[in-house]
């Protein structure tokens, strides 16, 4: 049972919504169902809703609860919180001016205890802080619960619950399947955690209560370092945006109020952007980058300056943050650029923070560049660190050890507490563990068998919980476009996991970052493939062919089933496809509605999910004497084979871990086809 109430007929009742709450419920047509709203637990969301300046859309400032005692609660939140916290005290001020500028919905259900409305507080606050058109979302906790007498019911009641609220305001509380789609779903830290990530979170946490009390912050302390370490899927990422907003909200010095200096940083640009917005929506940050950040954004910010110019003096480091969080640590940078004059990221940071949480995993570096000192590895990987899989010590820290590390690079020594963390359990792809063993087998090149065989997963009754994970083989990029196409356009009535689905590639095909392609009618860079006399598909178009890329509703009977060509992603103009407006630039490159039409790559998709993955595998990949081969020379990412003076030569492993990156994006299903043929030929023997 969904309530809402909030436009107040008179002064009066603008001064005591409690008042106005009591009329509302006593004038309800259902009263034998009231008692679910007045004796038993609810959950309620309070919502306003203003335009934007500029664009003039929707947007809203909502706050979400669960009491025993709605009546009483209302009061306090419109009578009480005022006076000492900021979030009400901006709703009352508001109320006082106008009356109908809050609502609110009361939800009430038969099946509602304690735990149970936690649980849908909590998973309220995971859907909306999804929802583009919330702007700012309060609630100050995470609230998902462990197993309980109703547990298993969570699921039904809570579509039963977002499906009432959306025929009430589809705008608030849009189709279940497009808040599931969205990036700042997958990022939210409002995702129920796992025993494994709450026991990592708790071993993190204990670390970092020491620094609530002694907030000032020696120089002279050694940093620690510990790593979460885990293969793509493991939930890390999840547990990294849980494990921020439990220290910003909840590590605060009861005394004092002090609240830790904490920073979370990503080097991609894409994950920033999404962190960027979930900070701001819940209060963490009033403008992008203050607390969310690209690395070297945050080393300059601790730096000062050389001599009377803007650029930042490395060795000068001017104050400590307390904690830094890390996403994706595999992407920092081991040497400078034209950006960063330093020489290795993660060297920097921890000179400029106490507790540094980094997650890191080897098999996702793609740049020689991000490639580390093996010294520094085998000082902070010792033993089998990098490989290790150990379910038994899954979510504990190992113990610390202190090492030195910078050397190696000619930096100064610094001495460094490290320990380590490790996810086991997969998340990402929803297989069986037979398939996520091969698909693990061909992402890390060692070999490909046959296809084992996924039923999916039923519950006691039989029903299906889980269907089998799709990996299929197409005989040509056309087939396998239209097959991911079709993928985003099948909808049901709610979410179904098949709707954001994206072809990818692999770096070989040429792109020029702010450049145009003159050999393009469009100007684009783009993925071109065409099928010669004998049948094969080769690279590039056609002799002749000088069209570029044709959209498919206007290609008819001009030969598409022959060629293929589809722009790099970034390359389309975004106005032409409904991509101009501030809803669109907002979301991730994947859930841009025209990027359907594009071709992702790893500077895109790494770190997102698709529902189904479309990966075109270029002639980087071979298939050789029962070997799958990484081919250098057929790749045009020359930021994974270009060597590095004082490292070597990493094309074989950077080659490899890109594969590893497109193949794992899909939860649902992975759709492939390999421009060698021999590999494609191992493929559909492998898949068939």
């Amino acid at each position: 049972m969904i309530l809402n109430h909030g436009e107040a007929d008179s002064e009066s009742d603008a001064g005591h919504g409690m008042t106005y709450l009591e009329w509302e419920l006593l004038s309800f047509s259902q009263k034998s169902d009231l008692k679910y709203v007045i004796d038993y637990p609810t959950v309620y969301v309070v919502y306003s809703d203003g335009s934007r300046r500029r664009t003039g859309e929707i947007e809203y400032t909502a706050y979400v609860g669960e009491t025993n005692d709605i009546m009483r609660r209302t009061g306090e939140h419109l009578e009480t919180d005022p006076s000492s916290r900021e979030d009400w005290k901006a709703i009352a001020d508001a109320i006082a001016k106008d009356a109908s500028s809050f609502s609110q919905y009361v939800i009430g259900h038969p099946l509602f205890n304690k735990s149970l409305t936690l649980d849908v507080e909590n998973r309220l606050m995971h859907y909306m802080s999804s929802v583009e058109a919330v702007a700012k979302l309060g609630n100050r906790r995470t609230n998902a619960q462990g197993d309980y007498y109703t547990s298993d019911k969570l699921d039904r009641v809570f579509s039963e619950i977002w499906l009432g609220l959306h025929k009430q305001d589809p705008k608030l509380f849009p189709a279940e399947e497009i808040i599931r789609d969205s990036a700042l779903f997958k990022a939210s830290p409002f995702h129920r955690l796992s025993p494994g990530q709450v026991a990592a979170e708790d071993a993190i946490l204990k670390q970092l209560e020491p620094l609530v009390a002694d907030t000032s912050g020696n120089e002279t302390d050694v940093p620690k370092l510990i790593f979460v370490q885990g293969v793509a899927g493991t939930g890390k990422t999840v547990l990294l945006s849980h494990l921020f907003y439990r220290i910003a909200t909840e590590l605060v010095d009861r005394d004092s109020k002090a609240v830790l200096k904490s920073y979370l940083l990503v080097n991609h640009k894409e994950q920033v952007h999404v962190y960027n917005q979930i900070a701001i929506k819940l209060g963490l940050q009033k403008n992008d980058d203050e607390i969310v950040m690209l690395p070297t954004q945050f080393i300059n910010r601790f730096s000062g300056k050389q001599g009377e110019t803007n650029k930042a003096d490395l060795e000068n480091v001017i104050g400590t943050a307390d904690v830094v969080l890390i996403d994706e640590a595999h992407l920092l940078m081991t040497q400078g650029n034209q950006g960063y004059s330093g020489k290795n990221h993660l060297y920097d940071i921890l000179r400029r923070a106490r507790v540094v949480v980094a997650v890191f995993d080897p098999n996702q570096i793609l740049q020689a560049a991000q490639q580390w000192h093996p010294e520094t590895l085998a000082k902070l990987f010792p033993n089998d660190q990098l490989t290790r899989h150990d379910r038994k010590t899954a979510g504990m820290i190992d113990g610390f050890s202190t090492v030195e590390i910078g050397a190696a690079q000619g930096l100064r020594p610094l001495a460094v507490d490290v320990a380590h963390i490790h996810l086991e359990r997969q998340f990402r792809i929803a297989a069986s563990e037979a398939v996520v063993k091969w698909v693990d087998d061909f992402a890390a090149g060692r070999g490909l068998s046959k296809l084992p065989k996924d039923d999916g997963d039923r519950d006691r009754d039989g029903n299906l919980i889980r269907a089998p994970y799709q990996i299929k083989v197409f005989d040509s990029p056309v087939d396998l476009y239209r097959a991911i196409r079709k993928k985003t356009e099948e909808r049901a009535d709610g979410w179904n996991g098949v709707g954001l689905s994206r072809i990818l590639a692999t770096y070989d095909w040429r792109y020029v970052e702010k450049t145009k392609n003159a050999a393009d009618p469009n100007g684009c860079w783009t993925v071109s493939l065409h099928r010669d006399a004998d049948g094969t598909w080769v690279m590039g178009l056609a002799d002749g062919d000088h069209r570029g890329y044709v959209p498919e509703s206007e290609s008819g009977a001009e030969g598409r089933e022959d060629r293929f060509c589809m722009p790099w992603n970034y390359q389309l103009p975004k106005a032409a496809f409904g991509g101009g407006s501030k809803s669109i630039k907002d979301l991730a490159w994947a859930e841009k509605p025209y990027t359907i039409n594009e071709v992702g790559s790893t500077f895109t998709i790494q770190g997102f999910d698709l529902n189904f993955a479309g990966v075109i595998i270029g002639p980087s990949v071979k298939y050789r004497d029962g070997r799958i081969v990484f081919d250098k020379s057929a790749s045009h990412s020359r930021q994974a084979t270009n060597k590095r003076r004082d490292l070597g030569d990493f094309s074989e492993s950077n080659l490899r871990n890109q594969l590893n990156v497109l193949l794992k994006r899909g939860v649902h299903g992975l759709y492939l086809f390999a421009v060698d043929p021999e590999l494609q030929r191992k493929l559909k023997e492998c898949c068939g």
